[in-house]
């Protein structure tokens, strides 16, 4: 009993002697990457804006300061703000139900392997489907609101989900369900506190690419069809030739996909801190 006691005491001591070290590292590398992306900014933005004042007519590219500018007025009088929002719903509703279900449909599609079997060419054969090619047959049997847009991002996330959440179940530990059931779990307990558990960071790396998937699709959709939306607003620019509009809505659609990005990446640090290793499940591309 001492001896066990005094081996599970010195993995202890080496971690709490090697965790400061180990933060500081972590630190020091996440400073030298934000300062080496800041810098990278710096230099983008400045290429960019030496480009429409030398070389480039800003009708064509428009430039940092018009950007700005614009950015500051949209802001300001709400019309900006309103089609960002209306973007952000739409894709977030569509994040959350695509998940949901492609968590669901992987659990169940896991458990019932001859219908997992049945369905697959048929799960493949939509999945290949162009998302784009699907947005005029959405907005036409739903309509230019925001049904259209939630459905054709569900359609988009649904699949990146599903698909993870199976290649997760793949990795279950088939001795601790063995052990589970030795000691008389069910097949809920063994789901519950096996599967899940195992599945999770799959279905995390998964939402964090649907992140921008879903965005890309509620754009796509309102640039077929809508009345409101950053993909209405980049349409009705460039009819126009509002260069500047179309860039500085692109631009902020791009801030809203890194803003999710590192929120949902600081998400999956705090939640999977226990397992040491930083890694969770690759979505499939």
């Amino acid at each position: 009993m001492s001896i066990r006691s005094d081996s599970a005491a010195l993995p202890l001591t080496q971690k709490s002697t090697s965790d400061p070290i180990k933060s500081r590292r972590l630190s020091r590398r996440r400073l030298q990457k934000g300062l080496l992306s800041t810098a990278l900014f710096v230099v983008v933005v400045a290429a960019w804006e030496a480009t429409s004042r030398y070389w480039i007519d800003p009708l064509w590219i428009s430039s940092p300061r018009l950007v700005a500018e614009r950015l500051w007025t949209g802001m300001s009088d709400g019309s900006l703000a309103l089609n960002t929002w209306i973007t952000v719903q739409e894709a977030l509703i569509g994040l959350i139900i695509g998940t949901l279900a492609g968590v669901i449909a992987g659990l169940l599609l896991a458990r019932v392997k001859p219908v997992a079997e049945l369905l697959d060419p048929y799960i493949l054969g939509a999945y290949s489907l162009p998302r784009i090619a699907l947005a005029p047959f959405f907005v036409l049997w739903l309509g230019i609101g925001l049904a259209s847009k939630v459905v054709l991002v569900v359609s988009v996330v649904f699949f990146v989900v599903l698909f993870n959440v199976r290649q997760g179940i793949e990795t279950v530990d088939s001795d601790l369900t063995d052990a589970m059931k030795s000691m008389g779990a069910n097949q809920w307990e063994i789901t519950r506190q096996v599967v899940i558990p195992t599945v999770a960071p799959w279905i995390v790396s998964a939402v964090k690419i649907g992140v921008g998937m879903a965005l890309v699709s509620a754009v796509v959709g309102e640039m077929v069809g809508s009345t409101g939306g950053l993909g209405w607003y980049v349409t009705r620019s460039l009819n126009q030739f509002d260069m500047t509009g179309g860039v500085t809505a692109l631009l902020v659609m791009a801030a809203i996909a890194m803003l999710l990005y590192y929120f949902l990446a600081a998400f999956e640090r705090r939640l999977f801190a226990w397992r040491g290793d930083g890694h969770s499940g690759t979505a499939p591309m």
